[in-house]
């Protein structure tokens, strides 16, 4: 059976050959996989220690189709053969019309012949360097090479090592809001195509129909289109999991600054009515806010997958709230052979302006190291991920800025998760709770500490019966040391690592509350408890049972064991 995105225990997921897959994943440099001795030379071997189970490669038309409808299959079959031996699979990013924004990747003769494939304007009649969706031939061309492309993957790739593609990649207009080329303008102006007219009952030109947002709409429209038979092409030949994937919208946060008609957040929904051929949408997320942009694209019933994370350390502490909290498909740091090589990052600070991207976010420094511990954990528990994915059972997080901690609740405990200062010299604080049973939990990650809590309106404590090192071989928990004495603490420390908790819960008892006595009883009570007063300082025990010791009215005794909050206990 070929790799699909299917429901498993009703959420969805990746099957390969019919079993759920979780992606561990890394994502190679751009120009990486143009050559195969360069991936045997400096890729392979910077990621063997990061226990991946998958890596994300380009696929590019200029070398797949050299001449015009002369494909050459050198390349991927190579990418193939070598995942295969390493023992991985593969997620193809096709290379194609779009990259960033630029169509720097078409072949050779499409470049050279602008009046066929023409290029995007800007305003003042600037031509960007970016084949315009508009271009019905070049979009044509497009399609059937990643016809070609997919139809030799059904023919070829019979082991299944490559389990998803990429359509394109971040496209959109950078530098305006939209195409002011001639065939744009002349759509601009006209009716919205009857699709847009029924998906959000308006009418009338663009501007008309949708104000000031008109600019991205009519730019969602045709890129959206055009993807939408480029895809559709390649899965009526194999129909492989397809996804696209975004340039987040962020400061200034006008539509240009960032690619504009590309699938952000806001305008998904557009997507998914408009290119129906494409399984999900992704977030490439190099944002310091990690959580909050990928529960952006898990609405519209959008399966979560992140192709391209942050290739610092802080990959190695968000991987936990990615599928400890977020339930995603896979998880992907850019640059991963960099990554593996543990050094600094020789990156202009220059270019990352010109892409509004924080220079620490491509900090390489010890990100492999963090990394492949944080992956190889939770490897180790893939099965348990899958089964409680999605579930109150399984809480992860990641720490945003100056958050002190967080709070996560279960079925009988809450527990306060208190973050540790890592000071950037080891990942943030990131991890996952696990429920394993009603008194049992794994704790996965690293600097953060937990203190357990009863959950009610009498909070009482809680005994942290045992607190267990150890870890995962083949689904069987093999333990280390047992912590006590003064390493009795439920805290994770720099490097990821797992704890098993065994709790019990206990509740204060209940205040008994005795009836008032009737007047003439309370009198009597009063004269035996003045009476009994110094035969208590002698035997307390005694007084304390005797039938004459009665609380006033309104008053009770509370008893008790001790709590963790007052060891001395209520007395």
């Amino acid at each position: 059976m070929i790799p699909t995105l299917s429901n498993y225990q009703g959420k969805p997921i990746l099957l390969v050959d019919s079993k759920p897959m979780l992606l561990f994943s890394g994502e190679a440099h751009n120009s990486s996989a143009s050559s195969l001795s360069y991936m045997e030379e400096e890729v392979w071997p910077n990621v063997r220690s990061l226990n991946l189970n998958s890596i994300i490669v380009p696929v590019s038309w200029e070398f797949l189709e050299p001449q015009p409808g002369e494909y050459d299959f050198t390349l991927p079959d190579g990418l193939i053969a070598q995942a295969h031996r390493e023992g991985v699979k593969l997620v193809f990013l096709w290379f194609g019309l779009w990259k960033n924004g630029a169509s720097t990747y078409v072949p050779a003769w499409m470049k050279q012949d602008r009046d066929t494939y023409f290029l995007m304007r800007t305003r003042d009649g600037r031509a960007v360097d970016a084949i315009s969706p508009l271009c019905q031939a070049g979009v044509d061309r497009d399609a059937a090479a990643f016809r070609a492309l997919l139809g030799h993957l059904r023919d070829t790739d019979t082991e299944h090592t490559v389990v998803m593609v990429q359509v394109e990649n971040e496209m959109g207009l950078l530098g305006d809001c939209r195409d002011f080329g001639p065939e744009a303008e002349a759509a601009y102006a006209r009716e919205i195509p009857q699709e847009m007219a029924d998906l959000y009952q308006v009418s009338g030109t663009w501007a008309e129909a949708f104000g000031e947002d008109a600019p991205e709409r009519f730019m969602v429209y045709y890129y959206a289109k055009a993807v939408e038979k480029i895809a559709a092409a390649g899965k009526a030949e194999y129909p492989l999991p397809l996804y696209v994937n975004a340039w987040l919208e962020q400061y200034p946060w006008t539509p240009g600054t960032y690619p504009c008609g590309g699938p952000i957040a806001k305008v998904m929904d557009q997507w998914k009515a408009l290119a129906p051929s494409i399984d999900l949408f992704a977030p490439d997320i190099y944002l310091p806010d990690f959580v909050s942009v990928c529960k952006e694209y898990s609405q519209y019933d959008n399966p979560l997958f992140i192709p391209e994370a942050r290739p610092s350390m802080d990959s190695a502490s968000n991987v936990f709230a990615a599928f400890g909290q977020l339930g995603a498909l896979g998880f992907s740091p850019f640059a991963i052979e960099s990554v593996g090589k543990n050094e600094k990052a020789n990156i202009p600070a220059g270019l990352m302006e010109e892409l509004n991207i924080m220079v620490e976010a491509f900090d390489h420094y010890r990100a492999g190291e963090y990394l492949g511990e944080s992956y190889g954990l939770l490897q180790s528990i893939e099965p348990l991920l899958l089964e409680h994915r999605l579930t109150p059972s399984l809480q992860g997080f990641t720490r945003y800025q100056r958050e002190t901690g967080t709070l996560l609740s279960f079925d009988r405990y809450n527990f306060e998760v208190k973050y540790q200062a890592s000071r950037g010299e080891s990942p943030k604080a990131g991890g996952l709770v696990l429920q394993l049973s009603q008194d049992e939990f794994l704790l996965c990650g690293m600097n953060y500490s937990v203190k357990p809590l009863v959950k009610g309106d009498d909070p009482g404590w809680v005994d942290v019966v045992s607190i267990t090192e150890g870890h995962y071989e083949n689904g069987e928990w093999i333990p280390g040391r047992r912590l006590n004495g003064d390493e009795f603490r439920c805290q994770l420390g720099a490097h990821p690592q797992m704890l098993r908790l065994g709790l019990s819960p206990r509740r204060r008892w209940t205040p008994v509350f005795l009836p008032p006595l009737p007047a003439p009883r309370q009198k009597e009570a009063v004269a035996m408890s003045n009476s009994l007063f110094f035969h208590s300082l002698i035997n307390w025990g005694d007084a304390i049972t005797s039938p004459g010791l009665l609380p006033a009215p309104g008053r009770s005794f509370e008893t008790g064991l001790a709590t963790a909050q007052n060891p001395a206990g209520p007395f």
